[in-house]
């Protein structure tokens, strides 16, 4: 067995385990380093480029997201309940109380909504103003939350209390009132959809606000098929296709889960047997699968199906002929997706936390400790995290692993992982320590570093 060593900021370690932080303001340093179990060697593996990682900069609060074209990163205190947004050069500039900041536009436009918890349902008495990155307020509006119709200069304020949603410009300008909420939903990229819970309804707009037709459904059921002529709309066990006037084509027996990119073929999820089927417009059945919400792979040969009963992936040829079956979850594609990765999930145990690369025949090709977090296309890493719940304080010990995609262990910080900045250069993580601090670390590959 032989130890292997890596440089981190002028320092020697077996693989790095970074703890640190930095002053954002005055620059000055404190790190922590605690030196890992030294890696095995494997046989018949080239020497991968070592990798260094330094800790570039760190910000008060913890990470919400980056802001688009690498213009900042923006974080939120808990203690202060202030959302603030820095140039990664760590100049402050804009800061807000009980407010979340969001970006639109291409980042061209700052969003900001008051009151503004994070990752909950905003309530009836939000207020959304928009302003650009210098600060110059563009517009504000009222309402329980705004959403940005995608490729557009349009706006939709919902209003919960009545059941309906304003579409609006950057002007602020009301161009119509629609029945229902908006979640984003579209038929095709000139279309709006809303759904009416009370009603159990969706609403097919133009971007005019001219309503186009409407179709009965559950929550959640909505399928838009490509070609934007046609929706796959669920409700009560069974599927019905519309044409985009609303008019009925055809009815299925199971749950919409996705077509064939020709459209010719949909997928059909069937929640009390376990199962999945694909069929032809017509109804007449393709293929039958065991598990359900069929993912077609980036190529369209194959089916990833999770089968739930078993906790496994099962990978199938479209005609129904199963390639093999995998222990785990489905996690995502590959960036060239080629692959794909599967991971464990819900374990207490870190020694049972990992993740592992598979072709899309469902031969493994590396595995990595940790939960999959992300893939870092650039420096051919995948990101993965491992927690434990410690003894003496309960609380958790998280650590953030940065691997070779093929399965070689290059470095882990203590900490959370936040993201991976949009220019794929720099990672950010919230140590243990100080949950209420973002730091922002960058990485080299053998002599060069990501930039």
């Amino acid at each position: 067995m032989r130890i292997r060593w890596f440089p981190v900021a002028g320092i020697f370690l077996s693989v790095a385990i970074w703890q640190g932080g930095m002053d954002a303001s005055s620059g000055s340093q404190t790190n922590r380093f605690i030196p890992s179990a030294p890696l095995p060697e494997k046989a018949g593996k080239a020497e991968p480029n070592p990798a260094a990682i330094e800790l570039v900069r760190s910000f008060p609060g913890r990470f919400i997201r980056f802001a688009p074209d690498d213009r900042g990163i923006v974080t939120d205190e808990f203690d202060s309940d202030l959302t603030r947004l820095f140039s990664l050069d760590g100049t402050e500039l804009l800061s807000f109380t009980d407010t979340s900041i969001g970006f639109a536009l291409n980042g061209q436009v700052v969003v900001l909504t008051s009151p503004g918890a994070y990752g909950s349902r905003p309530d009836p008495g939000t207020t959304t103003r928009l302003m650009t990155l210098d600060g110059v307020e563009i517009a504000s509006f009222s309402g329980s939350g705004l959403s940005f119709v995608p490729d557009t200069e349009l706006l939709i304020i919902r209003d919960l209390d009545e059941q309906r949603s304003r579409l609006v410009n950057l002007d602020g300008e009301e161009i119509a009132v629609l029945e229902g909420e908006y979640f984003g939903l579209e038929l095709g990229p000139r279309d709006i959809v809303t759904y009416s819970i009370t009603e159990g309804r969706y609403n097919l707009y133009d971007l005019n606000g001219v309503e186009i037709a409407s179709f009965p459904g559950q929550i959640e059921g909505w399928q838009a098929l490509p070609g934007n002529q046609s929706v796959l709309v669920s409700e009560a066990g069974q599927v019905r296709r519309f044409d985009r006037n609303g008019v009925e084509l055809a009815t299925y027996l199971g749950h919409g889960a996705g077509a064939l990119p020709d459209g010719q073929a949909i997928f059909l999820n069937s929640h009390e047997e376990n199962s999945s089927r694909l069929v032809g417009l017509n109804g007449e059945e393709i293929a039958a699968y065991t598990g359900r919400y069929p993912k077609l792979t980036p190529d369209h040969q194959r089916v990833i199906i999770r089968s739930f009963r078993d906790d496994t992936i099962r990978i199938y040829m479209l005609d129904g002929t199963e390639i093999v079956a995998i222990p785990g979850n489905f996690w995502e594609f590959s960036p060239d997706g080629k692959s794909m990765i599967v991971s464990s999930y819900g374990q207490e145990n870190p020694d049972e936390q990992k993740s592992s690369l598979y072709t899309l025949e469902g031969v493994e090709i590396a595995t990595y400790i940790g939960t999959f977090e992300a893939f870092w296309p650039d420096a051919n890493i995948v990101v993965t995290s491992t927690s434990r719940r410690q003894s003496d304080t309960r609380s958790l010990f998280i650590e953030t692993h940065l691997s070779s995609l093929e399965g070689e262990l290059l470095a882990t910080v203590v900490g959370s992982f936040g993201g991976i900045s949009p220019n794929q250069e720099l990672l950010a993580v919230s140590p243990n320590d100080s949950p209420r601090v973002t730091n922002l670390y960058q990485i080299r590959m053998g002599e060069r570093w990501l930039s």
